[in-house]
């Protein structure tokens, strides 16, 4: 059994990951795996009607219209995660300039967060909103394959640890943010 992600992710996002505009995932919170691993795209029901009645345009309109038509709530691809930054907020009380995020390397050195917060196609105000002054990862979007039929989510296993290892349960609903799933071959 290999382990895999399950993230769940709003149309408006979706639509941007699969246009090839979005090619970096901002969460709170990052799955305790080595990289690379494979992640699974389920787009959920929030926002669905207004991404089935926008102009999306070339391709990806095509795309919507054949394959999903009014389909909600379903797995509609998966990429490969083959690395993972970690958003840290840097600042110092008193000196007069408000913390900001930066991007912490695994050497130490700290970059500014503008390349991804463009690859996430997030501006600054949003991204500071989201993660609300807490850290924050950044899951590098690669290898990405929409299917031709978004699978279901009662297709796919979930996985939670236990003491006694992981135990796989069967889904009554969509992780709120992402949850560990069996990879499906």
């Amino acid at each position: 059994m290999s382990k895999a992600v399950l993230l769940s992710i709003r149309p408006k996002w979706c639509q941007k990951i699969v246009s090839g505009e979005k090619t970096i995932e901002i969460r709170k919170t990052r799955p305790l795996m080595a990289t690379p691993f494979k992640c699974y795209i389920y787009c959920t029901l929030q926002g669905m009607n207004d991404f089935f009645r926008a102009e999306l345009g070339g391709d990806v309109a095509r795309w919507n219209r054949e394959k999903w038509g009014s389909r909600k709530g379903a797995v509609i691809g998966e990429f490969v995660c083959d690395r993972i930054d970690r958003l840290v907020r840097v600042g110092f009380d008193g000196s007069g300039e408000p913390a900001k995020y930066c991007v912490s390397g695994a050497d130490g050195l700290v970059q500014s967060v503008d390349g991804i917060r463009g690859a996430a196609c997030l501006p600054r105000e949003e991204l500071e909103t989201y993660l609300g002054g807490h850290e924050g990862c950044g899951l590098h979007i690669s290898g990405l394959k929409v299917y031709d039929t978004p699978k279901e989510l009662s297709e796919f296993t979930g996985l939670r640890d236990t003491r006694f290892g992981a135990e796989s349960y069967k889904f009554k609903r969509p992780p709120q943010s992402w949850c560990y799933v069996e990879e499906v071959e």
